[in-house]
C-alpha cells in the first residue's frame, strides 16, 4: 500500500514575497542622471539579473539544467520550462557615473535603488510559470543652456526630467515534445536493434529526438506602468519683482501591456555515441522577440509664467497653456535577439548574444524623435571549478566565476555622432548552503565598467561603474513523500 503526503513550504515565504512585490510595484524605479535619458522612453535598462549581467548581459541562450541552484531568466521566457524547483530572485544596484564634456569639465553622480524581484514555479515536469517586476527605462536629467534674446539679454534655459517606466511580467513556458524521447526509448524496435548493425540509424534518430524534446517555447505578458515628468524653464534677467519667467510641465502616465516570446533548444554533441555526460558538450540555441506595440498613455500639459521669490519659491502669475488628461500612445518598437550557448559539462559556459531593435519606428504622442535602429552584441563566460568539491579550499572551487563584455550602437544621433555604449563586466556567485529538501541560496555579485556617449562635437561622455547585488533562493515547496 502507498501513502502520499504533500508539504507546502509557503506559510512565511508567500506573504513576504507579495509584500515586497506590491511595495516594488508602487516604487520600482531606479534613478539615472544621464542627459541622454531625455530621448526616447529614457535610459533603457539592461535585460537580466545579477548573474547574467556579470556575463555581458547575455540572456537569449541562458538556460537552467538539472544542477542546483537554478535561476530566473526573464529575458527569454522559454527558459521557465527548465525550472525544476521554486526559484525566487531579488536584487538591487548602485552606480557611480562621471559626466565629461570638453566645454564644461566633469561632474560625478551616484545613483542606487531596488532593481528586481521575481518568482518562478514549475507546474509540471515540462512546464514553468514566472512573474515579477523590474525597470524598463529611467528618466533623470537636469541640463542648463544660455541664449541671447533681443531687447532682453541673456536668458537661462533649464530642462529637467524625472521618473521612468517599469514592467510587471507574467510568463509561461512549455516543452511540448519532451515525452518524445522517453516514448522512443520504450519502443520494442529500439530495444531490439540497439545492439545490431542498424543501431547507427537509431542512434541518429535518438539525437534529433533529444534536440526536439528539449525545445521549449515561452511567452511573457509585460505590463508597462509608470510616470515620466518633463520640465522646461526660461529665466529672464533682472526679473526680481516682475513676471517674466516661464515654466512648462508635461506629465505622461504609461499603462498598457505588450507581448514577448522566446524559444530555446539544446542538444549534447557527445550524446550521439557516449553515455558519459560528465564532459559532454552541450549546445543551446535561443531566440527572443518583443512585438511592436502602441502603448496607451495619458498626458497632461501645463504652462505658466512666474516670478522667483527671494526664498526660492515660485509665484505663479498667468497660465498660458493647459491641456489635461488627453490620451495618446508611445510606439514601442520590434526587438529581436538570437543567442548561442556552449557548455562543457557543468564547469564551463560560454554565451553569445546578438540583437536588433527597430527604434526608427519609435514615436511619443505622434513625435517620431528621429531615432535610429539599434544593434547590439555581447559575450559572457562562466566557470565553476568543481560543484562537489570537498576538503581544503573546497568553497573557492564551488564559486561561480563570471566575465563578459557588451556593445550597442545606441539609438540616438546628436551633432552627427552616434551615442553608442560598450561595457566590461565581471562577477561571482557565492553558494550559501543547501541540501536535499532544503533551501538553496546563492549570492550573486556583479560589477561593470562602461562608457556611454562621446565628448566629440560638444557632447557628453559618461563613464560609469555599476554594481548589482542579487540573491537567488531555490526551495522545494511541494514534496511528495511515498511509503510502500
Amino acid at each position: 500500500m502507498r501513502f502520499y503526503c504533500t508539504t507546502i513550504k509557503t506559510k512565511l515565504f508567500l506573504p513576504t514575497f507579495f509584500a515586497l512585490f506590491f511595495s516594488f510595484f508602487a516604487k520600482a524605479q531606479t534613478s539615472t542622471s544621464s542627459p541622454y535619458s531625455r530621448f526616447g522612453p529614457g535610459r533603457l535598462e539592461n535585460t537580466g539579473y545579477a548573474s547574467n549581467m556579470a556575463m555581458g548581459g547575455c540572456y537569449t541562450a541562458y538556460q537552467n539544467d538539472t544542477l542546483i541552484p537554478l535561476f530566473i531568466n526573464q529575458g527569454n521566457p522559454a527558459s521557465y520550462a527548465t525550472n525544476r524547483i521554486t526559484t525566487f530572485e531579488i536584487g538591487g544596484r548602485a552606480s557611480s557615473t562621471n559626466f565629461t564634456s570638453n566645454s564644461d569639465g566633469s561632474v560625478k553622480k551616484v545613483n542606487s535603488g531596488f532593481n528586481y524581484i521575481s518568482l518562478a514555479v514549475p507546474i509540471k515536469r515540462n512546464m514553468g510559470l514566472a512573474f515579477g517586476l523590474l525597470p524598463f527605462s529611467n528618466v533623470g536629467y537636469n541640463s542648463t543652456t544660455y541664449g541671447n534674446v533681443d531687447s532682453v539679454g541673456q536668458v537661462q534655459y533649464n530642462y529637467k526630467g524625472t521618473g521612468g517606466i517599469n514592467q510587471a511580467f507574467m510568463g509561461f513556458a512549455i516543452r511540448p515534445f519532451e515525452k518524445s524521447l522517453r516514448s522512443f526509448y520504450r519502443t520494442n524496435r529500439y530495444k531490439a536493434l540497439r545492439d545490431s548493425s542498424e543501431y547507427r540509424i537509431i542512434r541518429h534518430k535518438k539525437f534529433w529526438l533529444r534536440a526536439l524534446s528539449s525545445l521549449s517555447l515561452g511567452t511573457n505578458i509585460n505590463f508597462l506602468y509608470g510616470t515620466i515628468d518633463y520640465y522646461s524653464y526660461a529665466y529672464y534677467p533682472y526679473n526680481y519683482g516682475t513676471v517674466f519667467n516661464t515654466k512648462q510641465y508635461t506629465e505622461t502616465i504609461v499603462h498598457d501591456a505588450y507581448f514577448q516570446g522566446g524559444a530555446q533548444m539544446a542538444f549534447d554533441i557527445d550524446s550521439i555515441g557516449k553515455r558519459d555526460l560528465k564532459n559532454n558538450i552541450k549546445i543551446i540555441l535561443g531566440y527572443s522577440v518583443s512585438l511592436p506595440k502602441k502603448v496607451s498613455a495619458t498626458q497632461t500639459e501645463v504652462g505658466y509664467t512666474f516670478s522667483s521669490q527671494s526664498n526660492g519659491i515660485e509665484q505663479p502669475f498667468d497660465t498660458f497653456a493647459y491641456k489635461p488628461s488627453y490620451k495618446g500612445s508611445i510606439n514601442i518598437p520590434l526587438m529581436h535577439s538570437i543567442g548561442i550557448g556552449i557548455k562543457s559539462g557543468d564547469k564551463l559556459t560560454i554565451l553569445l548574444d546578438g540583437g536588433f531593435q527597430q527604434w526608427s519606428k519609435y514615436s511619443f504622442f505622434g513625435d517620431n524623435q528621429k531615432l535610429r535602429d539599434l544593434y547590439k552584441g555581447s559575450i559572457g563566460i562562466q566557470y565553476l571549478p568543481s560543484r562537489t568539491a570537498i576538503g581544503t579550499l573546497a568553497y573557492l572551487k564551488r564559486i561561480n566565476y563570471r566575465i563578459g563584455a557588451r556593445y550597442n550602437t545606441g539609438y540616438i544621433v546628436l551633432n552627427d555622432k552616434s551615442i553608442s555604449e560598450y561595457a566590461f563586466s565581471a562577477g561571482i556567485g557565492l553558494p550559501a548552503g543547501g541540501g536535499r529538501f532544503k533551501l538553496f541560496t546563492m549570492l550573486n555579485i556583479s560589477a561593470e565598467y562602461g562608457v556611454y556617449g562621446t565628448t566629440q562635437n560638444n557632447l557628453i561622455q559618461e563613464k560609469y561603474y555599476r554594481f548589482v547585488l542579487g540573491l537567488t533562493f531555490n526551495d522545494r515547496w511541494f514534496i511528495k513523500t511515498r511509503y510502500d
